[in-house]
């Protein structure tokens, strides 16, 4: 309760179902059935949005999961639905109560039932405040959104918090959790039935960015600085090297960020993939921002990369909210060509001066063509190829580019691309 008070606006929380108990206590004391049957739910604002939210705690029941804790959930995540507003989860479970035996598990079946139908028509957010196994680890990896406290929350399926961690959106202190779900539910709509809310803008939109080619590599920065008054909210930051995803804002309005910068991993076009599906959800438009050198090397890459590789692509291509494809460094193989180019159907491509495009390193690729060539004529060829196959130039001469502009321009030029589809989220 203490925290739900924390989480939502001051005085807005209405509980609900405060006095259901445990039903089945033949194999328990009935004394040991409490009320709210260690879950308390109900709604509230969070900056005067409308949520519904429930906390579990551990000190009721052994903090276990049973029959009627579980209809507390699944009646609330009904009640959202129908008002259309998100659900936020505190999530502190001991496992499923084995005094209830199979009546806990047939509700957790339709607690994932519930879950489903939620996915993709109002956001979910969980945090994992506590200990978070068996079933319920299912139910947190359901969500949108999953963050783990760094001191007392385990997320594991069945005893290494350590791998189920990893998949969530970062290990974070109880107040960095509270600022980022406050900060979620500004950003996305309350369903998919409304547009992104889009607040007022105090940054300049023609802010220049002169220290912009300084973060060549560092997508988690360039997003930053681009942002609206620097704001930016990483998502999936402890995993998926290679890729970074988040939310950034343009003009007051919410923007998904994906900087490729660094090798590309299975994990991090998995993590790409996903966030650009849950952007195309609830109708926020994409960013991506290509930097790489190509695909990572090893065994695992080998087996699970190309099927990562094309469920991003399928992410991009299927998506309808307004695409962006910023080139800031030197992109090799076929790596760009799955990074949101005009081939994939990016409405707009930006790429920096001094950015380029290639299939191999240039003097790779001249010496494939012609290995007799003399070093002061490689040298030459090297200059002439690069202009002339490989530059920003050449990529808008293509019109696989629709401008070259300089780095620190990169703002203005971003905002004003969004700003051409402001009539769909009228």
């Amino acid at each position: 309760m203490e925290k739900i008070m924390q989480l939502l606006d001051a005085g807005s929380f209405m509980e609900l179902g405060g006095q259901v108990c445990a039903r089945s206590t033949d194999l328990c004391s009935a004394s040991g059935a409490k009320a709210s049957d260690g879950v308390v739910t109900g709604y509230g604002t969070v900056g005067g949005k409308l949520v519904y939210v429930f906390a579990q705690d551990s000190r009721v029941m052994g903090g276990t999961f049973g029959e009627m804790h579980g209809e507390k959930i699944i009646r609330l995540y009904r009640q959202a639905m129908r008002a259309k507003a998100p659900v936020i989860g505190l999530l502190d479970c001991r496992g499923i109560r084995i005094e209830e035996g199979i009546d806990g598990l047939e509700t957790f079946s339709k607690l994932y039932r519930v879950q489903e139908e939620a996915s993709g028509n109002i956001p979910q957010l969980m945090a994992v405040i506590g200990r978070c196994g068996g079933g319920m680890s299912i139910a947190a990896r359901m969500a949108d959104f999953v963050f783990v406290e760094k001191e007392k929350g385990e997320l594991f399926l069945q005893g290494d918090p350590d791998i189920q961690e990893a998949y969530a959106e970062g290990s974070l202190s109880w107040e960095e959790i509270r600022e980022n779900i406050r900060s979620l539910i500004e950003l996305l709509p309350c369903s998919v039935d409304e547009m992104p809310p889009a607040g007022p803008c105090s940054d300049d939109l023609n802010r220049m960015c002169p220290e912009l080619d300084s973060f060549d590599g560092d997508g988690r920065e360039l997003l930053t600085v681009i942002s609206d008054d620097r704001f930016f909210l990483e998502t999936g930051a402890e995993h998926g090297t290679g890729m970074t995803t988040g939310f950034f804002k343009l003009n007051g309005a919410a923007v998904g960020g994906v900087a490729a910068c660094g090798k590309l991993t299975a994990d991090g076009l998995d993590k790409a993939a996903d966030f650009i599906s849950l952007c195309d959800t609830y109708h926020i438009p994409v960013l991506t921002v290509t930097d790489t050198e190509g695909f990572a090397s090893g065994e695992k890459e080998e087996i699970f990369l190309p099927k990562a590789a094309g469920r991003m692509v399928r992410a991009l291509t299927c998506a309808s909210v307004p695409k962006v494809n910023l080139i800031v460094g030197q992109i090799y193989g076929s790596a760009y060509s799955m990074m949101n180019t005009r081939g994939l159907g990016a409405d707009y491509v930006f790429m920096w001066e001094d950015a380029h495009v290639n299939v191999l390193h240039t003097h790779q690729a001249l010496d494939m063509l012609d290995q007799k060539l003399e070093p002061s004529k490689l040298q030459l060829m090297s200059e002439v190829y690069e202009k002339n196959r490989s530059s920003a130039d050449a990529m808008a001469r293509r019109g696989y580019a629709d401008k070259r502009i300089k780095p620190s321009e990169t703002r203005q030029y971003l905002a004003g691309a969004f700003e051409t589809f402001a009539n769909l989220y009228r």
